[in-house]
């Protein structure tokens, strides 16, 4: 799939690559952090003393034994807070997406009700007269509610967690196992808290990265082609250093669109129209 590197899409793609890293570091370096702590003698010892130079450390009364037992159970922890992050990431590219067809005219399908995580999806789609990926969407409402178990609930399981899982189909089941090491979303559920693991971060990551391809291709084929070539011509002209009403201002934003807005298939015409519309350009000939 060729994606349309839009300003929108581009912050978007760079946002979710820098919390994947973020959050994949911590967990590397959880790993690092337990390897580097006693494993038999000191085990009672401060970290503040065992580590005096590691910054803040003295802000924490932990013990090198208890400190051990937390490492060891970073995954939970980090796949808590990376699930919500990776999720609000994708909620803000959907509102802003949503803006956009708005900005553009379109009237969003809200059936009266306010646009929130649970239906922002089915009004993107319906706005846009298309199908809902299905299963995208069935895991993605799951990862929703294991967001809102985790962050509203003390991670207690939630009657609507199970209903979504519940209600994931195949492929959606097949596609779940593949990235967590075979097992299935009700795995989720363990003693009435949600039991989340490294593989359900990773999880929410590919999800959301497959749904945003998805909505970049959808708005793709919505918007008109007049809209695309203002925004490819807005886009140019914030990135360039070439003189408004040069012939490399002009080369080169043909270049950019081919490069950038491929999926489009700008026109020159496309473009001057835009250009001369934006203002961005005011010699009479286009030369």
């Amino acid at each position: 799939m060729t994606e349309v590197q839009y300003p929108g899409y581009r912050k978007y793609v760079q946002s979710r690559i820098e919390v994947n890293d973020a959050m994949t570091a911590m967990l590397a370096g959880s790993r690092l952090a337990a390897h580097a702590l006693p494993s038999s003698e000191n085990q009672s010892q401060p970290l503040a003393e065992l580590f005096p130079s590691v910054p803040h450390i003295k802000r924490f009364n932990l013990r090198s034994d208890a400190a051990r037992r937390y490492l060891d159970n970073a995954d939970f922890h980090i796949a808590s807070v990376a699930v919500p992050y990776a999720l609000a990431t994708h909620e803000d590219f959907v509102m802003d997406t949503l803006g956009e067809l708005t900005d553009s005219g379109f009237t969003l399908i809200t059936h009266g009700k306010q646009v929130k995580a649970w239906n922002m999806h089915t009004v993107l789609f319906e706005t846009c007269g298309a199908t809902e990926p299905l299963q995208l969407i069935q895991l993605f409402h799951v990862l929703r509610e294991v967001r809102n178990s985790i962050t509203h609930a003390g991670g207690e399981v939630s009657d609507n967690l199970e209903a979504k899982i519940a209600g994931v189909e195949e492929p959606a089941l097949s596609a779940w196992r593949r990235i967590n090491s075979g097992s299935s979303p009700e795995d989720l559920l363990r003693d009435g808290q949600v039991a989340v693991t490294a593989e359900t971060m990773f999880t929410a990551f590919a999800i959301t990265k497959s749904l945003g391809r998805e909505i970049n291709e959808l708005l793709s084929s919505t918007l008109p082609k007049s809209r695309w070539a203002s925004i490819a011509t807005a886009d140019f002209s914030e990135r360039t250093a070439k003189a408004r009403n040069s012939s490399s201002w002009r080369r080169s934003l043909a270049g950019y669109a081919r490069h950038n807005y491929s999926p489009i298939d700008l026109q020159e015409i496309d473009l001057e129209t835009a250009a001369r519309s934006g203002n961005f350009w005011t010699k009479a000939t286009w030369s």
